[in-house]
This record gives structure tokens, C-alpha cells and sequence, in this order.
């Protein structure tokens, strides 16, 4: 494979893209090999960035569980508003779970929308609709909320409602008194699910599926939780079938630098690519950024499992108050 300096441009070239720099010329196998490489890669990097928003979105959610807990926590209640704050909580989670939805529903049209038009495209999406179609006949969750968007987008707010309160948990002392050994406080937001399959939007198998079930709610926090890490599964199977053609991708860029490094006896940098269908960035280092954010958000995948909490727990080796008076 050779290279040229061009004076001007060329029907293929790369570019470095600061002022002043200089064009080579390629030809047309290697234009080729270069722009299906960076089509792979910013497919992938798009793709990722769509699952990135998901999973913010799922941390917001959470997140707001506990700054509700908190702020109830510490309330003054005979100052306490409760018409405005319990307001506040309705109006806060319903944003947090059409959020949640909104960013799954972009993720999954745009998936086929950028796998449409990528290398390899019959294959890859392929591959994309096989992992959701069992991502969605696997998970409960994942039926429930695929549906719930499009209730929430057309019929009513998601959230059927909330409680909040606290639980009190009691022992003897070595007395055999009873005391209060600690409180702890939560929330626990719901989806009303007669209303929900009483919709069009719940489809007839899965309304089937819920009155089989027979609950009138279900918990907002296993239902967002469960999804989330579904969700996640589905993703970390697309990034395992897109990582070697991104490292693959990643070398052919590489070796795109290497020529033009050779050929200016310097090292080059911020090249662009110029073809028939014009003028495309072409960074060294996308293929290796697709590679660290597919090593983010895997605690996902335990996302059901998973809580938070700020109990006190007694160990040995640690003071956690138990001997106070």
C-alpha cells in the first residue's frame, strides 16, 4: 500500500486538520478499508453513548429514592407541608421513570437505525434483534416496561403511587426491658397494574400474563431495578459481539496514522478522511474509548440484588455504639 503527498485534494486523502497541515493521497482499497473501519467504530461509540443515558438515568432514579428517604427523614413534620412535599415526590419519580423509559425507547430505535447502516449490517443487526427478543422474553420486568412507555407516552403517568414511612426494630437489654435499637426510613413507589392492563397499550399477552399473576401493584424499585439490569444484559451481549470489530477497526485506523507518520516523518495527528461522500474526523483513539466505556456500568447487571443503606452494623474489630448507655 503506498501514499502520496498531494498538493491538493485528492479524490481519497487523509488530511491532518489543523491549519496548515498537509494531504495524502490513498487510493481507493485503502479509502475503503478506512471508512468502513470508522464507520464501525462510531457506530459503536453512538450505540454505547445511547446505553450510557440509559444507565444515568437509572442512577437518577435511584438516587432520588434516597434523597426522598433522607428528606422524610429529617423532616420537621409539624412545619411539613404534606399537600406540596408528597406532591413533590409524585412529580419527582414520574419524571425519573418516563426518563428511564424515553432513554430505553431511544436506545432501542436508534440501535436498528445505526446497525442499519453499518458494516456487516445484516449480521450485526440481526444479532441486535435476536439478544432483545430474548431479553424481552426472559424478563417480566422488561415486557412490563417496554409496554409502560408507551402507556406513559399516551394514556397516564407511570407511577400509581408511593409509600414512605419508617419501621422501628426492637431487642431486650440485659435488664429484659424493650428498646428501640433503630428506625430505618423508606419509600417505595408503585405501578398500578389494573390500570395499566386495563389499557391499549397492554398488549393481550402480557395483560394475560398479569391477571395470571393477580397483583393490583407492583414495587416501582424491583420493577426499575430488574429492568435495568435486563437491560444491561441485552447491552453487554452487543458489546461482546462488537468488540473484536472495533479492536479490528481500531488497527486499520492505526495502521492509517502509520502511513501518513511514515510518509511526513513526524508523527501525525488529527487526521481527517476525504472521499466521493465527504469530509470525515478520523480520531486514533475512538476504538480504544468504545473499549473503556464498554468496562463501565457492569454492576448493573446485579442491579435487582443491589440496595443501599445507612444501618449500622456492629462488628467485632469496629465501634458502632452498642456498648453506649
Amino acid at each position: 500500500m503506498t501514499i502520496e503527498t498531494g498538493e491538493t485534494s485528492a479524490a481519497y486523502s487523509l488530511s491532518e486538520s489543523f491549519l496548515g497541515g498537509q494531504t495524502f493521497e490513498i487510493d481507493a482499497d485503502q479509502y475503503a478499508m478506512l471508512s468502513e473501519a470508522l464507520t464501525t467504530v462510531v457506530s459503536a461509540m453512538e450505540i454505547e453513548e445511547l446505553f450510557q443515558v440509559f444507565a444515568q438515568s437509572f442512577l437518577r432514579f435511584e438516587k432520588d429514592l434516597l434523597d426522598v428517604a433522607f428528606e422524610y427523614t429529617y423532616a420537621n413534620m409539624q412545619a411539613l407541608n404534606d399537600e406540596v412535599f408528597f406532591s413533590s415526590i409524585r412529580h419527582r419519580f414520574n419524571v425519573n421513570i418516563i426518563t428511564i423509559l424515553t432513554s430505553y425507547k431511544s436506545y432501542d430505535d436508534h440501535c436498528n437505525r445505526i446497525l442499519k447502516s453499518s458494516i456487516n449490517a445484516s449480521e450485526t443487526k440481526g444479532f441486535n434483534s435476536q439478544t432483545r427478543s430474548k431479553t424481552f422474553d426472559t424478563h417480566l420486568s422488561y415486557r412490563i416496561c417496554a409496554q409502560l412507555r408507551d402507556y406513559a407516552q399516551h394514556r397516564a403517568l407511570p407511577l400509581g403511587g408511593f409509600s414512605i414511612g419508617f419501621k422501628s426494630n426492637f431487642d431486650r437489654d440485659n435488664a429484659g426491658n424493650l428498646r428501640n435499637f433503630d428506625s430505618g426510613f423508606n419509600v417505595s413507589p408503585w405501578l398500578d397494574v389494573s390500570k395499566f392492563k386495563s389499557s391499549s397499550q397492554c398488549k393481550a399477552p402480557l395483560r394475560i400474563e398479569l391477571e395470571s399473576l393477580g397483583y393490583e401493584k407492583i414495587d416501582m424499585k424491583w420493577l426499575i431495578r430488574s429492568f435495568a439490569g435486563a437491560m444491561y444484559k441485552r447491552h453487554a451481549e452487543l458489546r461482546g459481539f462488537l468488540k473484536p470489530k472495533i479492536i479490528a477497526a481500531g488497527e486499520k485506523i492505526a495502521a492509517g496514522y502509520d502511513l501518513v507518520s511514515a510518509a511526513k516523518s513526524s508523527e501525525a495527528k488529527l487526521l481527517e478522511l476525504f472521499g466521493s461522500d465527504g469530509k470525515r474526523p478520523m480520531r486514533n483513539d475512538l476504538g480504544a474509548k468504545v473499549l473503556r466505556a464498554f468496562e463501565t456500568y457492569t454492576s448493573l447487571k446485579r442491579a435487582e440484588r443491589s440496595y443501599v443503606t445507612s444501618q449500622i452494623t456492629p462488628e467485632a474489630a469496629t465501634y458502632s455504639g452498642q456498648v453506649d448507655a
